[in-house]
């Protein structure tokens, strides 16, 4: 009797300590009432899905590690975390809901950026940036600064955003010459893939494809943006911390990395393939697809080679069990 009421007490003490996640859920809540929008699954159309994913890492990692780390939720920390949540709250209102965005593009002016996709990068990469520090605030007053540790996901991703977007603001339509070098061979597969596929494709230059489709021309132009090395960055970023916190060989290690990388690459080929594809026998208005394939099919290429992960580590540390030499008696099975 007393086990079993040690085990209701502990599991009582499990879910409350969940409610250490509801804080990080509050501003999120908050930006999808006043600004559904902001949740599009589309590079600088919102930040939301991003917020989305960093709490997916953020709520992976808190079970990880909750029945070692319980919130240590004094009046004075309480008050703290609510604090927090208020000021990163109002910031959104004010933002999104009562349009003080001017003031945010006014601050960025002072960097140089005053065209439309360098103010949404920049406004992005601010939301980003508060998020990031806002889980690092919280974790530090809710189970103490040495925890911080053991979220190193959702804060390298919010972060590794944050950057691409402050480069994304900095060299808008592939000025960024080094990391446009890089979309050649991602087109020159692209292309291959095309032109098996049926497609009338040419190459024009390093970064111009025309295509004839069923359904007319399509002229597009290709920015290392819009190529996938922004996100393709951010998903090896993601992978490359999983893979130091994975409790395995280094040889495993770089293995599974390995495959990460080279999944990573191959998914962002299918992404332009597809968009291309779409536009030449679908519908030459390529937005909405185009907004929304890339992050469909890095989400569900993350989950998949984290379960693919999971699965064979699991079966690895499945524990060896010799067989035994048995012989049929009169009685049944015995061992020998």
């Amino acid at each position: 009797m007393p086990s079993m009421r040690l085990k209701v007490l502990l599991r009582g003490k499990l879910r409350s300590a969940d409610l250490f996640l509801a804080a990080f859920l509050i501003p999120l809540f908050t930006l999808l009432l006043i600004d559904s929008n902001h949740f599009i699954l589309g590079w600088n159309e919102g930040a939301g899905a991003g917020f989305l994913f960093a709490f997916i890492f953020l709520t992976l990692e808190w079970y990880d590690v909750r029945r070692q780390a319980w919130p240590n939720m004094t009046g004075k920390r309480l008050i703290g975390v609510a604090v927090l949540a208020a000021i990163i709250t109002t910031y959104f209102v004010a933002v999104y809901e009562f349009g003080q965005s001017s003031l945010v593009a006014q601050a960025g002016a002072q960097f140089g950026y005053v065209s439309t996709p360098q103010i949404l990068s920049w406004t992005r990469m601010l939301d980003y940036t508060l998020y990031a520090i806002y889980i690092i605030v919280t974790v530090t007053l809710s189970l103490g600064i040495s925890m911080i540790k053991n979220f190193p996901t959702p804060i390298v991703f919010l972060f590794g955003m944050a950057f691409i977007l402050l480069l994304d603001a900095t060299f808008p339509y592939g000025s960024m010459q080094s990391l446009q070098i890089l979309m050649q061979p991602i087109l020159a597969v692209v292309v291959l893939m095309l032109t098996t596929s049926g497609v009338k494709v040419e190459l024009i230059g390093y970064e111009s494809i025309a295509v004839w489709g069923q359904k007319g021309f399509l002229f597009i132009n290709m920015y290392w943006q819009c190529a996938g090395i922004l996100s393709m960055t951010i998903y090896l970023l993601v992978i490359l911390v999983l893979m130091v916190k994975l409790q395995t060989s280094a040889r495993r290690k770089l293995a599974y990395a390995a495959v990460g990388a080279a999944g990573t690459f191959f998914v962002n080929i299918v992404r332009i393939f597809l968009i291309i594809y779409y536009g030449a026998f679908i519908d030459v208005n390529l937005h909405m697809f185009h907004e929304s394939i890339g992050e469909v099919l890095f989400t569900l290429w993350i989950v998949a080679y984290l379960l693919a992960v999971t699965a064979v580590e699991a079966r690895a540390a499945r524990p060896f069990k010799p067989l035994t030499p048995i012989e049929l008696t009169s009685k049944g099975l015995e061992p020998i």
